[in-house]
C-alpha cells in the first residue's frame, strides 16, 4: 500500500507540476518539481504520516507542488483551477490503464503475469480511483476547493477564504468520525466502486 501511494501521489503531483509549467508558471520547474522522483513531492514529515497510517485500516499522506496562480495563463483562479484538476485527472487515467492491463490478463493475453501481481494491480487501480474521488471533494486544502474556485468569482471565492483556515481540520474530524457516522464512506465508496465497474466493463468491451 504504501509503494502504491508514493507513486500514485508523485503522478498526482507531476501533473499538476507538468500542467503549472505548460501554462506559464515556472516555479514548479525552478524547484524541480516537474520530475517522477517522489521524494521531491513529499517532505519527511508526509512520508512518516504515510508509514504510521498504514498500519491502520487505511493509509494517509499528502504530496506538494509549488504554484505561483499570478503566472499562469486564463487567471489566477481560472488557471489555478485547471492546474488542481489534473492531479486527480492524472489518477484516473493511471486507473484506466490498470483496468486495460488486469482485463488483457482475464483475457488470457499475459500469461507470464502472476496472481500476486494482479492483486497488486487491482488495489493499485483501486487507490488511485479513491485518490481521484477524495482530492475532487471541495473542502480546501482538496483539489476540487480550487477547481470550484475555478467557477466562482473573487468575491465569493473571498467569502470562502475563512474555509481555508479550518478545512484540514473539517476533513480530518469526517475520516475518524466515519466509522461512527458513514458521511465519507457513505460517499466516496458507491462512487468509488461505480467507478470501478464502470472501467472493468469498458475495458471488457
Amino acid at each position: 500500500m504504501i509503494v502504491i501511494i508514493l507513486i500514485a501521489i508523485d503522478i498526482h503531483e507531476l501533473a499538476h507540476a507538468f500542467v503549472a509549467d505548460r501554462l506559464g508558471d515556472d516555479t514548479p520547474r525552478r524547484l524541480g518539481e516537474v520530475s517522477l522522483n517522489p521524494f521531491v513531492h513529499m517532505d519527511q514529515v508526509g512520508l512518516m504520516l504515510l508509514v504510521l497510517t498504514s498500519l491502520g485500516s487505511f493509509a494517509f499522506t499528502y504530496g506538494r507542488t509549488h504554484v505561483t496562480p499570478s503566472n499562469l495563463k486564463f487567471g489566477p483562479q481560472r488557471g489555478n483551477a485547471i492546474v488542481a484538476v489534473a492531479g486527480p485527472l492524472s489518477n484516473l487515467a493511471v486507473a484506466a490503464i490498470l483496468g486495460v492491463v488486469l482485463s488483457a490478463y482475464q483475457a488470457g493475453y499475459l500469461s507470464f503475469m502472476d496472481i500476486t501481481v494482479a492483486d497488486f494491480l487491482l488495489l493499485a487501480m483501486v487507490l488511485n480511483i479513491l485518490l481521484f474521488v477524495i482530492n475532487l471533494i471541495p473542502i480546501p486544502p482538496l483539489d476540487g476547493f480550487t477547481v470550484l474556485g475555478g467557477f466562482l468569482t473573487a468575491r465569493q471565492m473571498y467569502s470562502l477564504a475563512p474555509l481555508q483556515q479550518w478545512g484540514p481540520l473539517i476533513i480530518l474530524v469526517l475520516f475518524i468520525a466515519d466509522p461512527q457516522i458513514g458521511i465519507i464512506s457513505g460517499v466516496i465508496t458507491p462512487i468509488r466502486d461505480h467507478i470501478l465497474q464502470f472501467l472493468c466493463s469498458a475495458c471488457v468491451g
